[in-house]
């Protein structure tokens, strides 16, 4: 019987994991608990970048990074509210209306963005 390749998330932290373990005196279940929490956070990176590389976006935006004086009538907090994407669960649409150059995209983009980091499909 063949041996089974580790994950290359379990390889990449695992002599890492193990010598951290080690030097701690960690209880075996901790240390394997931590190498399997590796594995999962390397999967869900790599589904959160592949579904950004399917989106189209050209740009991975946040809220925290908007510039809110660059027009201070934008509703800032409907667009807080549009981030939680509760509108999305509750199978309703969002309609950014307003005239050009007013931060419309920006908005778009941020909730797009925030749909992929939650592991919305579309």
């Amino acid at each position: 019987m063949a041996a089974t390749a580790a994950p290359v998330g379990v390889r990449d932290t695992l002599q890492t994991r193990v010598l951290q373990a080690q030097a701690a005196n960690q209880p075996f279940l901790e240390t394997f608990s931590l190498i399997l929490q590796d594995e999962l956070d390397r999967r869900r990176s790599r589904v959160i970048e592949r579904r950004y590389q399917q989106s189209g976006l050209d740009e991975k935006l946040t809220l925290a990074e908007f510039d809110w004086t660059f027009n201070p009538r934008l509703p800032r907090q409907t667009c807080f509210q549009l981030h939680t994407l509760t509108f999305i669960a509750a199978g309703e649409n969002a309609l950014l209306v307003g005239e050009a150059g007013t931060g419309k995209s920006y908005i778009a983009k941020v909730i797009d963005y925030q749909a992929i980091l939650q592991s919305h499909k579309f």
